[in-house]
This record gives structure tokens, C-alpha cells and sequence, in this order.
């Protein structure tokens, strides 16, 4: 098969392809979601329509909804669910369960709705719950006091069978699109084919080669008249050629002549893409079958023709609408992308800011947890210190003590020395040195009694200083403690900061890890729009090409073919990238020069 029937075929396929997939994409977005909302719909009407059978079945008292009712055959068999009555006034017998969002929103509505009913899907513990509520009333003595009357229903299974249905119902469309699109294919291409056939035998029979098979007169089909027109236009021309031979008369050969050459003459408007040429002139009645095969021929071809223009018209339509869909897609996405990405860049700062004062706070707790620890150890020196004091004080008041007791001997030796100098003087000139010995003495006691005078009240300064001292250190020992408790807390806030901003740092980098996957997920989805832009320009190209390949056939209906008009350019994307240009011929002349040359080659 040529590059002509080629390229026509892949121009008829993928636009089809292309809408397809369009199709799909908006029914995988669309059918799981309108599935769902109808099993929640019917799971809501079976459940409204089973309290109004509750409260047709049990009248005014909802309380005896139970297996006595369903026993009845007044409610419908097959609705799981639970029973709940809600009452704001109590009523003898009924304990029903807290009012929560729903019956409270519920109670509200039917309250001035009493006739309606109120339902809605709830979401818990991984299931989905349907709650319907309806309003009833119970008789609590000699009144009727309002109550709620709860259904509830587990739909998770129904709703995971929509699920299912919904991914074989997608499924199958997917399979039924592969297959169209191959049917399409399979469809185009046998026609394309024949059509090349059948015009390298028009071509030969212009050129007056009348011996060509005709490889086409076996179909029943549009193609196969065609064939068989051109078949038995090839044994007329035989026939005349023959004849033309055998009686070789000059008015015969005439006719004959005419006969070619009106059949040349149409032949050639046929190669040129004219298909509403018709040979009017009559002709021998032995050869007016030839015309009358050649007008139904280009009838044919006409009518074919028209049908490619038609469909090349849509398909030109739908590539443009595919074309600026693209564009648009194209720079929303972009434009997403840019600010994900600003987005991503603002949460790394953040991160490093945050990590950074993490590891601050973790540095000025580990500082104050050794200012702590130095202070605790300066804390046992000052006790030590305190100690230390209360022994030499203690060693004071022994000395003192001491002191005391060689005062008493002082004065003991004194009374002893005025006793001896008593008995010397009485004992005269035999005494006298005894009383010297005795003054001597006394002098000596005198001299140690002013010595520990001295000393005591050297001691009881030292005393009283290192008193001062033991003061001084206990203060000192309750300020150290003061800061140790001090520093203690504030250790204590510094670590909760610190294991905050830790708290903090690794929260950032996961939403940070988030953001970067999504900004990655955002560029590819980017790549891939402006992919599907590229392949929609080139399908909007290659359908205005199309357009201008069918632009200088004349239809059947004896105007020419409309010239493709200039494809509309596309608005600026987000990269700025050059405009696509289609070529067109502004002329009708110039157009039908090119549909000349692109017939040449279908």
C-alpha cells in the first residue's frame, strides 16, 4: 500500500482514537462516582420506604418494631440494619441512645417537616453507615409525645460491589474501544486499497493500456460497480479497437476516435480530482454502453469522495476543539506546576529554619543540663564548706572551755602563792625565800589568768567571725540551691522546646517529602500535557492537510470542495513555545494544483 493510502489511514483512525480516548478517561472520572451516588440513593429510598412501613405496621408506638412486625408481612423483607427511637421527653420504656450530630440535625429538620424524611452516609471505623430518620409518635399516658425513629445500614458491601461494577463496566468499555478502533481500521483500510487499484486502471486505460485485470469486479460493493464499470469500459474500448481494425472505414475510425477521445477527455478530469464530469455527447450506439459506464464510474466515485470530504470536515473539527483543549490543559497545568514548585521551595526553607532551631534548643539544653550539674556539685562544696565552719566552731568552744579551766588553775595558783607568802612571813628571816618564790608564783599565775583573758576574747571574735562565715555559706548554699531548682526548670522548658521543634522539624519534612512528590507527580503530569498538546497540534495539522488533499475534488453536487481554512493559532503556553503553522493555499486555483499533486499520489 502506498504512503498515500497510508497516511489517509492513519488520518481516518486517529482522531478516532483519539476521542476515544477522551471517552474513557471522562468515564473512568465519571461512572465510579455516579454508581456510588446511585447505591446510596437506592440504599437511601429502601431505607425511607422501610420506616414508613415501620410506622404504617406499629401506629403510634414505634417501640414494638420488632419481630411481632416483621412477622406480620406488612414490612419488607431483606433491609439489614438497627432500630433506634430518640425521644427529647422521657417516655416509660424507652432507653433509647444519646442524641449525636445526626439525630440532632434530623430532629431539627423533621420538626417542621414532620411528613418528610432525613437520611445521609456516614463514615466510621472504615465502614459507611446509611441513616434514615423518619418522624413517629409514642403514647406516654393520656399524651403523644414526638419521637425519632432511627434505621441504620451498613452499605459498605453494596458499595463495594458498585466499585466492582463500575471497574467491569470501564472494563469493558476500554474493550469495546480497542475493538472499534480496530474495527475502524480494519473498516478504512479495505476500502483504501481498492481504491488504489482501481486507479492505476484508470490510469492504465487513459494511457490505452485496455488489457489491465480489473482485480475489484468480484465485490458487491460501491468499489466492485466501479470495477466492473471500468471492466466492461476496458472491453468496449476492446471491441471498438477491434473493430476499428478489421473494418478500418474512415468514418468508423472516426466515431472511434471521438469515442477515445471523449473517454481520454473524461478520464483525465477523473485523475485530476473533477468528479462531476459527465459525457454528455452521445455516442455510437455500439459504444454507448462505454459512456454510460463512465458516468456511473465518476457518479460513483463522486458520491464516495463526498463522503471522504464530509468526514475529513468533522475530523478537522474535532482535532481543533482537541487542539485548544490542549492548549488550555497545557498552561493550567504549567501554571500548577510553577506554583507547586515555589510552594516546595518555601517549605525546604521552612524545614532548614525549623531543623536549624531544633538543633539550637537541643544545644542550650545540653548546656543547661551542665550548668545544672555544676551547680548541683558547687551546691555539695558549699555544704562541705558549711561543715567545715560548724567544726571549727565547734573547736572554738573547746578551746574556750579549756581556757575556763586554766583560769581555774590560774586562780587556784594564786590563792595557793598568797597562802605561802602568809606562812613566810610568819615563819620571819627562815621564810623569805619562800616568799619570793611564792610572789614569783603568783606572778605567774597572774600573767597566765591575763593570757587566756587574752585568748578567750581572741576566741570569741574568731567565734562570732566564723559565725558570720557559717551565716554567710548557708546563704551562699540556699542561693546555689535556688539557681539549681531555677536552672533545673528551665532545663526542663528548654527540653519541651527542644522536643517541640524536633516535633516540628520532622512534621515539616515529611509535608516537605509530600510536597516534593507531589511538585515531581505535577512536572510529569506537565510533560505529559504538553506530550498530548504536541500530538493534538499535529492531529489538527495533519487534519487540515487532509482537508487540503480533498480541497480540489469537485463533489457531486458541482461545486468544488472548500478550501481548508488557516488553523486558528494556539493561545501562548507557559513555556512560550513558537506557534504552530499550518500552510494553506489562499487561492482556489492554488488548491486544486495541490489536491492535483496529492491525488497523483492516493
Amino acid at each position: 500500500m502506498g504512503n498515500g493510502s497510508k497516511s489517509l489511514l492513519y488520518r481516518l483512525t486517529i482522531p478516532v482514537g483519539a476521542v476515544l480516548m477522551l471517552c474513557l478517561a471522562a468515564g473512568w472520572l465519571l461512572i465510579p462516582r455516579a454508581i456510588e451516588r446511585n447505591t446510596v440513593a437506592a440504599a437511601t429510598d429502601g431505607a425511607v420506604h422501610a420506616l414508613n412501613q415501620i410506622k404504617t405496621v406499629v401506629g403510634n408506638d414505634p417501640r414494638h418494631a420488632s419481630a411481632d412486625a416483621i412477622a406480620s408481612g406488612a414490612l419488607t423483607g431483606g433491609v439489614p440494619g438497627a432500630l433506634s427511637v430518640y425521644s427529647a421527653s422521657p417516655v416509660p420504656g424507652l432507653a433509647g441512645p444519646e442524641m449525636d450530630g445526626f439525630m440532632q440535625a434530623a430532629s431539627d429538620h423533621l420538626s417542621s417537616n414532620p411528613e418528610d424524611s432525613y437520611a445521609r452516609a456516614e463514615t466510621r471505623d472504615g465502614k459507611t453507615l446509611l441513616r434514615a430518620a423518619a418522624a413517629g409518635r409514642i403514647a406516654a399516658g393520656d399524651a403523644d409525645v414526638p419521637v425519632v425513629i432511627e434505621l441504620r445500614q451498613d452499605i459498605t458491601g453494596s458499595l463495594m460491589a458498585s466499585a466492582a461494577i463500575a471497574r467491569w463496566i470501564l472494563a469493558a468499555l476500554t474493550v469495546a474501544g480497542a475493538i472499534l478502533l480496530a474495527a475502524v481500521a480494519l473498516a478504512v483500510r479495505p476500502v483504501i486499497r481498492p481504491l488504489k487499484q482501481i486507479r492505476a486502471a484508470i490510469e492504465a486505460v487513459s494511457a490505452g493500456e485496455l488489457n489491465r485485470e480489473i482485480g475489484e469486479v468480484g465485490r458487491k460493493d460501491e468499489i466492485g460497480a466501479i470495477g466492473r464499470a471500468i471492466a466492461e469500459m476496458q472491453n468496449g474500448l476492446k471491441a471498438a479497437r477491434s473493430e476499428q481494425e478489421q473494418h478500418g472505414g474512415t468514418h468508423r475510425q472516426q466515431q472511434q476516435q471521438d469515442v477515445v477521445d471523449a473517454l481520454r477527455t473524461g478520464l483525465s478530469r477523473l485523475s485530476k480530482g473533477d468528479f462531476t464530469y459527465q459525457i454528455s455527447g452521445p455516442f455510437p450506439e455500439e459504444h454507448d454502453g462505454l459512456r454510460k459506464d463512465f458516468n456511473l464510474t465518476a457518479k460513483t466515485l463522486s458520491s464516495t469522495v463526498a463522503q471522504v470530504v464530509e468526514a475529513s470536515r468533522s475530523i478537522r473539527s474535532g482535532a481543533a476543539e482537541i487542539s485548544q483543549a490542549s492548549d488550555d490543559l497545557s498552561h493550567r497545568t504549567e501554571s500548577q506546576a510553577a506554583t507547586l514548585e515555589q510552594t516546595a521551595a518555601a517549605l525546604d526553607q521552612l524545614t532548614a529554619s525549623v531543623k536549624s532551631a531544633a538543633e539550637g534548643a537541643r544545644s542550650v539544653e545540653a548546656t543547661m543540663e551542665e550548668a545544672r550539674t555544676e551547680a548541683e556539685g558547687n551546691h555539695g562544696v558549699v555544704q562541705d564548706a558549711v561543715a567545715a565552719m560548724a567544726e571549727i566552731e565547734q573547736s572554738s568552744n573547746r578551746i574556750s572551755k579549756i581556757l575556763g579551766v586554766i583560769d581555774d588553775i590560774a586562780f587556784q595558783t594564786n590563792l595557793l602563792a598568797l597562802n605561802a607568802g602568809v606562812e613566810a612571813a610568819r615563819a620571819g628571816e627562815a621564810g623569805k625565800g619562800f616568799a619570793v618564790v611564792a610572789s614569783e608564783v603568783r606572778a605567774l599565775a597572774q600573767r597566765s589568768a591575763d593570757a587566756a583573758t587574752e585568748i578567750k576574747t581572741l576566741i570569741g571574735d574568731s567565734s562570732r567571725h566564723v559565725q558570720q562565715g557559717v551565716d554567710l555559706v548557708g546563704k551562699a548554699g540556699g542561693a546555689l540551691q535556688s539557681i539549681v531548682e531555677r536552672v533545673t526548670q528551665i532545663a526542663q522548658l528548654v527540653s519541651g522546646i527542644a522536643q517541640g521543634a524536633a516535633e516540628q522539624s520532622t512534621g515539616l519534612s515529611e509535608i516537605n517529602a509530600g510536597v516534593t512528590q507531589l511538585d515531581q507527580v505535577t512536572q510529569q503530569n506537565a510533560a505529559m500535557v504538553e506530550q498530548a498538546t504536541a500530538a493534538g497540534h499535529m492531529l489538527n495539522s495533519d487534519a487540515t492537510k487532509l482537508a487540503e488533499l480533498v480541497a480540489g475534488f469537485q463533489a457531486a453536487d458541482g461545486q468544488a470542495a472548500p478550501a481548508a481554512e488557516p488553523a486558528a493559532p494556539p493561545p501562548p503556553t507557559a513555556h512560550g513555545e513558537d506557534t504552530w503553522e499550518v500552510e494553506v493555499s489562499p487561492a482556489p486555483a492554488a488548491a486544486a494544483a495541490a489536491a492535483r499533486n496529492l491525488w497523483q499520489e492516493f
